[in-house]
């Protein structure tokens, strides 16, 4: 029994040991040392200043792009002229937030065979000239 409480104690006196926060370092560890530095004369870099500005330049310039192109879209006469200046003036500016087709057709399926596709591909592209039977 005696050999059970001097194990006790003896976890108990480890548990109880303090650990240094900084190995290496125990000036660091001083009562009058503050590990948070003073931000009263606080100044960043002139790099970091100019990396935000430009990046809030450009956030600025990609809403300024998309409220004119929207405006754009809707002065057309019909949706699907709105739909090809979307996609004429956004292919290589946003083309990495449009999702690939192949994408797209595993989240639906297509709901036409393959030669209404075609048919309705054609009409889209303007290659169909109606007047003619």
């Amino acid at each position: 029994m005696a050999a059970l409480e001097k194990n006790v104690e003896k976890h108990a006196k480890e548990k109880n040991k303090r650990i240094t926060l900084y190995p290496g370092f125990p000036e660091l560890a001083r009562s009058d040392v503050s590990i948070y530095p003073s931000y009263t004369k606080l100044g960043l870099a002139y790099r970091v200043v100019c990396r935000h500005r430009y990046h809030w330049a450009r956030v600025a310039q990609l809403r300024q792009f998309m409220t004119e192109l929207h405006i754009f879209e809707r002065l057309q006469p019909n949706a699907l002229d709105g739909v090809r200046v979307h996609r004429e003036f956004s292919q290589g500016i946003l083309s990495h937030k449009i999702p690939s087709r192949r994408y797209i057709q595993k989240l639906t399926p297509d709901p036409m065979n393959t030669r209404q596709r075609m048919r309705v591909e054609e009409i889209i592209s303007g290659r169909v000239n109606f007047s003619q039977k």
